[in-house]
């Protein structure tokens, strides 16, 4: 697949997923399955793109901030020497270790997801190939990386973005009901919570 072709694709996941899922279900369209680990290649890219934004409009803000005041004001010396832009080198560290532990960070969730939604698929007897749908779902899904482009909205419409393709991706590809969907969908969130109060059980013993 050519590389246009893919980020075609890409595209077309985040705008229309549940029409990505029944072209991709049916073999028919133009729209092609990813290969997750393709699709997470992708994503990457994205990523790059939004922390090298983040970084730029760290450094804007604090270039800006500089300017507002005078060079010998003793306020702003006083906040140079008490490291009053820690916060912002921390915001530009965090931001770089975000690009380059992503792959890495992501494999681990698409291993949990995977878990979750083959287990799931083995108790309400999907029928078909389980691994390709959840394998495809997952690929699909990674397209919401692209919002994380937009500056300071990003991530909240990406991981909303996220959430809708997830939906679209189990009800097409697993035909599960929409009270089902949700509570794979949820999963994740009780099974941390479940982890959260196990530790404080064993804290308080």
């Amino acid at each position: 697949m050519k590389l246009i072709d893919i980020f075609y694709n890409y595209l077309h996941y985040l705008i229309h997923p549940f029409q990505s899922h029944k072209e991709i279900a049916s073999g028919e369209g133009k729209i092609k399955a990813l290969g997750l680990y393709e699709s997470l290649g992708v994503s990457w890219v994205f990523v790059v793109v939004a922390g090298l934004i983040r970084i730029v409009l760290i450094n804007l803000v604090i270039f800006m901030f500089l300017n507002m005041f005078d060079p010998g004001n003793g306020i702003l010396e006083g906040m140079m020497e008490n490291r009053g832009f820690t916060g912002f080198y921390f915001l530009i560290l965090t931001s770089v270790l975000d690009v380059v532990f992503y792959p890495l960070i992501t494999m681990f969730i698409l291993q949990f997801w995977e878990f979750v939604l083959k287990s799931y698929a083995s108790m309400a007897g999907v029928k078909g190939d389980v691994d390709k749908k959840t394998k495809t779902i997952l690929s699909v899904s990674l397209s919401s990386h692209i919002l994380l482009v937009v500056p300071v909205f990003g991530e909240m419409a990406q991981k909303t973005a996220h959430f809708i393709q997830m939906y679209a991706g189990i009800r097409e590809q697993m035909n599960f009901s929409r009270s089902l969907t949700f509570c794979v969908l949820l999963t994740p969130v009780l099974f941390f919570l479940f982890l959260a109060t196990l530790m404080v059980l064993i804290i308080s013993l």
